[in-house]
C-alpha cells in the first residue's frame, strides 16, 4: 500500500520510461530507414547543419534571413526525401503516449494530467489486488437478490429498503467531496456491504480522488509487522490510510484485537476525523454494545458518532 506521494513518483518514473522507450524505438526506425535510403540520411544531416547555423547566427547577433531560408529549404528537402522513401511526415518521430507533455510529465510548467491519471490507474491495480473491485460497481448491485417480503427486524421489505440505500450511495459517490460524511455498512455476512463500498470506490476513483482499500485484518497484521520491525521508523500503511481522500476499511471485527490494534485504530480514525477525511466502514457486528466492547467506547464513539449508518437486510447472497 503506497501513499499518494509514492504513487505520484511511481507514475512519473513510468512516464519517463515511456518517453525513453519512444525515443529508442524512433531512433531504431531512423537507423533502419537511413541504412535503406541514403538520401534520407543526407537530408537529415543537411537539416541538422542548417539548424545549427541558424542557432549560431542568432547567438552572434548576425542577420538571420539567410540561415532561416536555408533551414526552410532543408525542411522541404527532408519532407521530399521522406515521401520518396515512402514515409509519412511523422513516421520516424517518437510516438509519445501523451501528446500534451510528450511523456515528460510536465505541461506548461506543471505536472501533466497524465501523471495523475496513471497514479489513479496504479491505485486501482492496488485495490484490485486486494479486493474484487473490477467486479463491483453499481450496475452489478442487483436488487432482485433481496427478499421482496416483509422482514420483521426491518419492519419493511428488504428489496425496497436496499433500493433506497443504493440510490443514496450512487448519489454519495457521484457528489463525493473531501467534506462528505463517513459511512458504515452493517449486517450479516453476504449482504453486499463490501460490494457497495467498492462500487462507491470505483466511482470516486474515476472522478479523480485517491481511494484506498484495506480489510481490517490485513491492516492490523501489516501494522503489527511494521511496529515490531526495529529498522522501520514509520508505518507506510498507516500513513497511506491517514492521507487517502477516501478510505475503505472493510470487515471490521475480523482482525486480531490487541492493545496495539486498538491504539493504532484510534490514531487512524482520530486523524482522519480531525482532517475531515471520509471513511467507509463495513462490519458484520450489528449490536452496538458488542461493537463498543470489542473496540472500547472511545474508538466506537468516534466511528459510530461520525458515520451515517446503514443496516443491510436480507439473506446471504453468496449462499443464495
Amino acid at each position: 500500500m503506497r501513499t499518494k506521494d509514492e504513487l505520484f513518483r511511481q507514475a512519473q518514473r513510468l512516464i519517463t520510461m515511456r518517453r525513453q522507450r519512444a525515443v529508442v524505438e524512433a531512433q531504431r526506425k531512423r537507423d533502419a530507414a537511413f541504412a535503406a535510403h541514403p538520401a534520407l540520411a543526407a537530408a537529415d544531416e543537411a537539416h541538422t547543419r542548417a539548424g545549427l547555423s541558424l542557432t549560431l547566427a542568432a547567438a552572434q547577433g548576425l542577420d538571420l534571413a539567410a540561415p532561416k531560408a536555408a533551414l526552410a529549404k532543408s525542411d522541404a528537402d527532408w519532407n521530399a526525401a521522406l515521401a520518396a522513401a515512402g514515409y509519412a511526415a511523422d513516421d520516424l518521430e517518437p510516438k509519445y503516449h501523451c501528446p500534451l507533455c510528450r511523456d515528460t510529465g510536465l505541461a506548461k510548467g506543471v505536472p501533466c494530467r497524465c501523471v495523475a491519471e496513471l497514479a489513479r490507474t496504479l491505485r486501482r491495480e492496488e485495490i484490485n489486488s486486494a479486493s474484487p473491485l473490477a467486479l463491483c460497481d453499481f450496475d452489478t448491485f442487483h436488487l432482485d437478490r433481496y427478499p421482496d417480503t416483509m422482514d420483521p427486524d426491518l419492519h419493511g421489505i428488504p428489496r425496497e429498503y436496499m433500493g433506497k440505500v443504493l440510490h443514496y450511495c450512487i448519489h454519495y459517490a457521484q457528489t463525493f467531496t473531501l467534506q462528505s460524511k463517513s459511512l458504515m455498512f452493517t449486517g450479516s455476512a453476504g449482504l453486499g456491504k463490501t460490494h457497495m463500498a467498492l462500487a462507491i470506490a470505483d466511482t470516486v476513483l474515476r472522478r479523480g480522488f485517491d481511494v484506498l482499500y484495506t480489510s481490517s485484518a490485513a491492516l492490523a497484521a501489516q501494522l503489527s509487522r511494521e511496529h515490531f520491525d526495529r529498522d522501520n521508523t514509520q508505518d507506510p500503511w498507516l500513513e497511506a490510510c491517514k492521507e487517502a481522500d477516501l478510505l475503505i476499511l472493510d470487515d471490521l471485527g475480523t482482525e486480531y484485537i490487541t492493545q496495539l490494534t486498538i491504539s493504532v485504530l484510534y490514531e487512524l480514525i482520530n486523524t482522519r476525523m480531525l482532517c475531515g477525511r471520509p471513511t467507509i466502514y463495513t462490519t458484520n457486528i450489528t449490536d452496538q454494545a458488542i461493537f463498543e466492547a470489542r473496540y472500547t467506547e472511545k474508538v466506537a464513539s468516534r466511528i459510530l458518532g461520525g458515520c451515517k449508518v446503514f443496516r443491510f437486510f436480507g439473506v446471504d447472497l453468496r449462499m443464495k
